[in-house]
């Protein structure tokens, strides 16, 4: 069981290195738009990894405890992150290509 969840969690970090490359090919950005954005979606993997192992090992109130923290506050760190300094330049690029 575990062997599957560490490979899917492998699987879920190359499909978001390829989608920050896809994006950063068609997306202007600052650079801290870029690393809020990577450390978020990293917490998120944190936090299932950490919600994953503590289900197995049988801790199921530490693995809730990690989903809220980690994947949460990583949600929230990237929808922000997209909403205040990466949609804005999208809106603007609209506007030019038009």
């Amino acid at each position: 069981m575990e062997s599957i969840q560490w490979f899917l969690l492998g699987v879920l970090f190359t499909l978001c290195v390829f989608g920050f490359a896809y994006l950063s090919l068609h997306i202007k950005a600052m650079w801290y738009a870029w690393a809020v954005l990577i450390g978020g979606a990293l917490m998120v993997m944190f936090g299932l990894a950490w919600a994953g192992s503590s289900f197995v090992e049988g801790y199921p109130t530490s693995g809730a405890l990690g989903l809220t923290i980690f994947t949460g506050s990583g949600i929230v760190a990237m929808a922000l992150a997209w909403r205040y300094w990466v949609a804005p330049g999208l809106k603007g690029a609209d506007r030019v290509n038009q």
